[in-house]
């Protein structure tokens, strides 16, 4: 959940309606926000990770109105052909590749509208941009800068300028290692030989993304006019979080203007258009609604919906959370409402119970909580070039991928547990060591089966540290061994993301169950890990539970 601060007074104005303390935290929780009263007009709002679009009070108050049915159905934003643009130099493709921008003019801004834009834009760098990582956003005065623009790579002593709070030039290393912001982000530019920049036609740096911007730049209340730049490694991210900015500052009566970044006019308001199957929405929900109810519940949720052999749904341009049409029918559940849906007992009789994949999880899970580490959870979809750059090839068949995927991020469905969890050492490295996690989680292997691949639940441990090897994953795994009442067999093996002769097979009851050992120093590099790394993976549909 992520906390947002916002003042009742300023929402019930944008949404045009007054609200009761006991009317917010009755139906708050619908939209997947929980509303706690601070003092006077302030609240506290929690809002739902999946829904980044509600992390300002412009956009909480453009969906309660849909919501209230005040304002319902998709909202029609304008974007006028802007005179701005920005180059991108092929230098930023390996630091920090996509970018997109836009200008917001003849805004009245207020120093509480400042902080709830700052307030934004912090809580997308949180959330979406996990820490800056994958996104970062830079809000400029346009008046107090000179286009065209270039986003280019530098090499750190050949720039300086004065950073935001600071009265002297510094340059770029110097920022990293003495600034405030610099120090808080530079894991993200860590072994980067050079470091992105924005600067106008008379270079001037206008920012060092994802660390901080000019001062030369800095917005106040007698600013109008915005350059807004979105920088970061997924484009699809980059774009919806321009996209969440650009219309929370055109609810506020704000013109936008495109900016050519390239030969790419940016950013793109148009809507995402899906298909609704009204009768698969009935078998998954047990709703049996009419088309134009289903209608109804969409265009309250902000879509724009249109009926034919199946629902034409317009999504709009801010919702960063809608993949597949299973998005769509929860949100015209929320509309129904979920108070409105009355239980059935199923006509059954039979007991439930735990499948023994579960019991066998619960207690893989317990011991590996003593051995000291931490739990992960993570995606069962995976960026293909995790997969590819640990098998160590462009593809061994042994994986699913995913056909037309909306993001990079989602390209393929896992095979191993590896690459995730490297993936969360990779995101800690600013935190202290040792450091090792695990995940009992969901992997699909292609197989034989009509379908073509199949489900297995497999255990993933990693451990990271100054000299961690293979004797230390080793003994977590006899712990694991002693919990669950068998015994292991370790064979000497190699695997292409283990160092050689640093790693086995791992075999019970004379069937091979997983593998274990040292990654290789081309894995470590590929995850920018620094620190020596080891791990092993079970296949925990090949282990009995013994007690």
């Amino acid at each position: 959940m992520s906390n947002i601060k916002i003042n009742k007074k300023e929402f019930t104005e944008l949404v045009g309606q007054e609200f009761s303390d006991q009317k917010l935290d009755e139906e708050a929780s619908f939209l997947g926000s929980h509303w706690n009263h601070v003092e006077g007009d302030k609240w506290d709002v929690e809002v739902y990770p999946n829904r980044p679009d509600l992390l300002s009070v412009e956009g909480l108050s453009r969906a309660y109105r849909g919501f209230f049915g005040i304002d319902t159905g998709l909202e029609g934003y304008n974007v006028n052909k802007g005179d701005i643009h920005i180059e991108v130099d092929g230098s930023v493709e390996n630091v920090r590749p996509h970018i997109g921008c836009a200008v917001v003019r003849d805004l009245d801004l207020t120093e509480r509208m400042i902080n709830g834009l700052i307030q934004l834009q912090e809580k997308l760098h949180e959330t979406m941009g996990r820490r800056r990582e994958k996104l970062a956003i830079g809000l400029h005065d346009l008046s107090a800068i000179e286009p065209p623009f270039e986003y280019k790579a530098v090499e750190a002593e050949t720039v300086s300028f004065t950073p935001l709070e600071h009265e002297k030039e510094m340059q770029l290393g110097e920022i990293l290692d003495e600034h405030e912001k610099g120090r808080e982000y530079s894991w993200v530019l860590e072994d980067e030989d050079k470091y992105p920049i924005i600067v106008d036609s008379e270079d001037q740096v206008l920012s060092f993304p994802p660390i901080i911007n000019n001062q030369l730049t800095e917005v106040h209340s007698g600013t109008t006019d915005l350059f807004i730049d979105v920088t970061g490694k997924d484009r699809d991210k980059v774009q919806k979080a321009l996209n969440i900015i650009v219309t929370a500052l055109a609810e506020r009566n704000a013109r936008i203007d495109s900016v050519k970044v390239n030969d790419e006019r940016m950013p793109d308001l148009s809507p995402e258009e899906f298909e609704l199957d009204p009768e698969y929405l009935r078998e998954v929900s047990g709703l049996d609604l009419s088309k134009t109810e289903i209608i109804n519940r969409l265009k309250k949720m902000k879509f724009g919906a249109k009926a034919g052999s199946e629902i034409k749904v317009k999504v709009p341009c801010y919702r960063a959370d809608i993949m597949h049409q299973y998005d769509l029918i929860e949100d015209v559940i929320i509309a129904h409402r979920y108070t409105n849906i009355k239980p059935e007992i199923p006509n059954i009789d039979q007991i439930g119970d735990k499948q023994r994949i579960e019991n066998l999880s619960k207690i893989i899970r317990d011991s590996m909580v003593g051995t000291g580490a931490l739990e992960a959870l993570t995606y069962l979809h995976e960026n293909e070039k995790n997969l590819t750059s640990m098998i160590q090839k462009e593809d061994d068949g042994n994986y699913v991928k995913i056909e037309n995927p909306l993001s990079e991020e989602y390209s393929a469905v896992r095979h191993l547990m590896f690459p995730s969890l490297l993936q969360v050492l990779k995101q800690n490295r600013h935190n202290g060591y040792p450091q090792n996690f695990f995940e009992t989680s969901d992997v699909v292997e292609t197989d034989d089966s009509d379908i073509g691949a199949s489900e297995k639940r497999k255990l993933g441990y990693v451990e990271s540290g100054s000299d961690i090897g293979f004797t230390d994953v080793r003994k977590k795994l006899q712990v694991l061994e002693r919990d669950l009442g068998i015994e292991i067999e370790v064979k000497e093996d190699n695997k292409p993301f283990f160092r050689a002769g640093r790693s086995g097979r791992l075999i019970l009851d004379s069937e091979e169950i997983g593998f274990i050992g040292e990654f290789s120093h081309k894995v470590l590099e590929n995850w920018e890990l620094e620190m020596e790394t080891a791990g092993f993976e079970l296949d925990l549909e090949k282990i009995r539970e013994e007690r």
